[in-house]
C-alpha cells in the first residue's frame, strides 16, 4: 500500500525542520582545534577512497601516534573494476598502516541491503571494541554515504557503543564543530589519494579534498584542517533517526 502524500509531507517537513534547527545550533557551535590521541579507531567508508578523501589526514595522524585503526570498506566497483580498485585500496592501507576489510556489497546499492551492513558494522563494533568511529554524515549528499551512516547509526544503538562518533564531509560539506590540523601530513594525504588512480583518472578528487582542508584551515589559522561533527552516540543516532523517515 502506498503511503499517502499528506504523510509524506509532515515527514518531509519535519526532517527539514530538524535539520533547520541542528544547523542553527550547530552554526552557533565553535569549530575548535582539537589534537587526536592515541585510539582505537573504526572507519567505516562506503567506496574505497572514501577514507582518504575525507580523514586521509586524520588517518596519516592516527599512524604517526601509534593508532590501531581499522577501515570496512562497504562496496567495490563494478565486477571488471573489483581487482583494481581493491589493490588500489590495499596500497593506501599499506601507506598509512591500517587494517581493512571489504563487504562486498554492490556500489551504489548499499540502501538495498542496509541489514546487512548494519550487521557487518555491530559485529566490528563488537570485537574491534573502538573508542571513536569515523562514518558519513547522515546529511551527505551521496545514496550509498547516506546509507552507510544510517547503519552506522544502527549499529552504534544495536551495540550500545559508548564512544566518540565522528563523522566526515565528503560528497557535500557539513557542519563541523571540531577541526584537526592536517598540516604536517598533507603531503601524504595527497599520496594516499593519488594511490586510487582508477579515480583520479576521472575527477581530480586530490585537488578538490585538500582544497577544501585548506579552505577549512583559514578559519582556524593552519594550513590545512579536516573539519568533522563529533557527537556522541545519542545525538548520533537521534540525527540518524529523523532523516531517515523520508
Amino acid at each position: 500500500m502506498q503511503r499517502p502524500v499528506f504523510l509524506d509531507n509532515i515527514l518531509e517537513h519535519t526532517a527539514t525542520r530538524f535539520l533547520q534547527n541542528i544547523h542553527r545550533v550547530t552554526h552557533r557551535m565553535p569549530v575548535r582545534l582539537r589534537t587526536l590521541e592515541k585510539r582505537r579507531v573504526l572507519v567505516l567508508a562506503a567506496h574505497p577512497d572514501d577514507e582518504v578523501i575525507a580523514v586521509g589526514g586524520n588517518l596519516a595522524l592516527h599512524q604517526r601516534l601509534g593508532s590501531e585503526v581499522l577501515t570496512l570498506f562497504v562496496t567495490l566497483d563494478a565486477p571488471a573494476n573489483d581487482v583494481g580498485r581493491r589493490a588500489e585500496a590495499e596500497g593506501v592501507a599499506r601507506l598509512l598502516g591500517f587494517d581493512h576489510r571489504f563487504l562486498g556489497f554492490p556500489d551504489g546499492s548499499v540502501s538495498l541491503h542496509e541489514k546487512g551492513v548494519a550487521r557487518a558494522f555491530t559485529d566490528a563494533i563488537l570485537s574491534f571494541r573502538p573508542d571513536v568511529i569515523y562514518c558519513p554524515f547522515p546529511g551527505d549528499h551521496h545514496r550509498d554515504h547516506q546509507s552507510t551512516a544510517a547503519c552506522a547509526g544502527a549499529a552504534v544503538e544495536a551495540s550500545g557503543y559508548l564512544g566518540e562518533v565522528w563523522c566526515y564531509e565528503l560528497w557535500s560539506c557539513l557542519w563541523p564543530n571540531v577541526g584537526i590540523d592536517i598540516s604536517s601530513v598533507a603531503d601524504t594525504k595527497r599520496e594516499a589519494i593519488n594511490c586510487y588512480a582508477s579515480q583520479v583518472a576521472y575527477v581530480d578528487y586530490v585537488e578538490g579534498a585538500l582544497g577544501l582542508n585548506r579552505y577549512r584551515g583559514l578559519k582556524l589559522g593552519v594550513g590545512y584542517a579536516e573539519a568533522l561533527f563529533a557527537c556522541d552516540p545519542r545525538t548520533f543516532t537521534a540525527v540518524c533517526r529523523t532523516l531517515s523517515v523520508v
